[in-house]
């Protein structure tokens, strides 16, 4: 089984903001799911290092384009190691190999390319013509709300006519486009689909690959970028890895994934993706975020105040992967101090702190299992089923109902008890039960909090391990040891100061 699961790659006219270690981690929680489940993944991320953003980027920074990205990429190689994402490849638009592969590309689907002029508006950040019926009276971007350009230059076309119904078609009968309401949109977009701008006036953007057989031309960006997914794998050569099984993008990127995309590869005679999965924005205080108004949350920072596995966590367990959301100091707070240092923290700590000191030689098996008032088989078969339709948020919420019952079973049963009145065996019992929630509560957490799960584990003596299958799992999750022999957890959440 394989299973291939990609990011967008991010543009290096800036340093990585909050928005790119959400997409990031979420597919980083997806590979390391699908890990678990037995599946040979191929998880890439990397850098969109061409286009006119990054040129004017880097002359008002007085540096080369290539100087540029060479810093600049190394931050989001810093930020994907600070927050533990378990990337395959990280793949640069300059790599020369992605380059040759772009080439061969175009000459792959020349007989749909053809050469002609456009006149239209044009947004730079975007790096996207803006039809007509889109722009209001303050002639701005509907995506990003900044000021166009009317441009009127010599392009390569690429015809859309004959993929037009079959890429519809494809949309409704494969379910591809995800979250469900945003497939409307697409399919009224392809409604107004007209043959696609493929390149650029070398002229006016020099930094990028130059069309095969005409130097006059540079290909654009989005074109030369998307190709990132099948460069990656080996593309012109045969690739192990495609179709993708899912590309994560956020929501204003959509269209180029779920129209454009589509229509290259159709054009090249390759399968689409089976899924392309659109997240929302984190605003701060209902508002985007961006640089004028001072309010983008830095992960850097973030991650100096909270652990990484903390950050992963709240982007997760705040809102449906999908929706906006809202940032902000004191809602990432409550969360660290409720759910992992209170609800979890204190679980962990507890349990292995009173086994630790009560049962040094270990917590020994005696008796059958039995948790009356919570279904564990259940609750698994419901946690995979949202994992793997990437509902992460209610992948969280079967979670804590399994910690919440660990914590009520530890105050109702109350161990220490037991061993006043001198009934050893009582007392290993049910500390034993509780190693065996923590078991299950670990793996469910791994995906989220690798650092954290990872740590415990090694305190419990549990082995998170990989499965064949995601029924597998289910079975190597409910499986009980022997014995835990179990040392104390520590403080895994201090109380963070000021």
């Amino acid at each position: 089984m394989k299973f291939y699961v990609t990011t967008p790659i991010y543009y290096v006219n800036d340093v990585p903001h909050i928005g790119h270690a959400y997409t990031t981690i979420s597919a980083d929680i997806i590979a390391r799911f699908k890990r678990m489940c037995g599946y040979k993944v191929f998880f890439l991320t990397g850098t969109d290092e061409h286009g006119k953003k990054i040129e004017k980027a880097a002359q008002e920074k007085g540096v080369t384009p290539k100087e540029l990205a060479d810093t600049t990429h190394q931050r989001f190689k810093e930020l994907w190691k600070r927050l533990n994402i378990s990337y395959d490849k990280f793949i640069r638009t300059t790599d020369q190999e992605h380059q040759e592969a772009v080439k061969y590309f175009w000459l792959k689907i020349k007989k749909n390319i053809y050469k002609s002029k456009y006149k239209g508006w044009y947004c730079i950040p975007c790096e996207t013509f803006v039809p007509s019926s889109q722009i209001g009276e303050q002639e701005t971007c509907p995506t990003c709300g900044r000021k166009l350009e009317f441009l009127e230059e010599e392009s390569y076309f690429l015809s859309t006519s004959e993929h037009k119904e079959n890429l519809r078609r494809y949309i409704k009968e494969h379910d591809v486009i995800k979250p469900d309401f945003r497939r409307n949109e697409i399919l009224n977009a392809i409604d107004d689909l007209q043959d696609i701008s493929i390149s650029r006036p070398s002229s006016r953007v020099s930094w990028g690959v130059r069309v095969p057989d005409d130097e006059s031309q540079t290909i654009y960006v989005w074109f030369d970028a998307l190709i990132n997914y099948i460069s990656a794998i080996g593309y012109p050569k045969p690739m192990e890895f495609w179709p993708a099984d899912i590309h994560i993008v956020g929501k204003d990127i959509l269209k180029f994934h779920s129209i454009i995309w589509p229509i290259m590869l159709m054009s090249a005679g390759l399968e689409l993706p089976k899924k392309i999965f659109a997240h929302g924005w984190w605003k701060v205080k209902g508002q985007k975020m961006s640089k004028s108004l001072k309010n983008v949350v830095d992960p850097f920072e973030l991650s100096k105040v909270f652990k990484e596995d903390t950050v992963r966590f709240f982007l997760f367990r705040e809102i449906p992967f999908g929706n906006d959301g809202d940032f902000s100091d004191e809602l990432i707070l409550k969360r660290y101090e409720n759910d992992l240092a209170k609800d979890i923290g204190n679980l962990f700590l507890r349990v292995s702190k009173f086994s630790e000191t009560n049962f040094p030689d270990g917590v020994r098996k005696s008796g059958n299992l039995n948790f009356a008032e919570i279904n564990l088989s259940n609750i698994l078969d419901d946690w995979i089923k949202s994992m793997s339709e990437l509902d992460f948020y209610s992948a969280l919420n079967l979670m804590f109902q399994v910690v919440s019952y660990a914590n009520r079973y530890m105050d109702i049963k109350a161990p220490w008890k037991s061993l006043k009145i001198g009934n050893r065996e009582e007392a290993q019992k049910i500390i034993y039960d509780l190693c065996y929630l923590i078991k299950v509560i670990l793996y469910m957490l791994y995906p989220f909090c690798p650092s954290t799960s990872t740590e415990v584990s090694e305190k419990f003596g549990i082995k998170i391990e990989k499965s064949k299958s995601e029924e597998d799992l289910k079975k190597d999750i409910l499986v009980g040891y022997e014995i835990f022999k179990v040392s104390s957890t520590g403080v895994l959440f201090p109380k963070i100061e000021g």
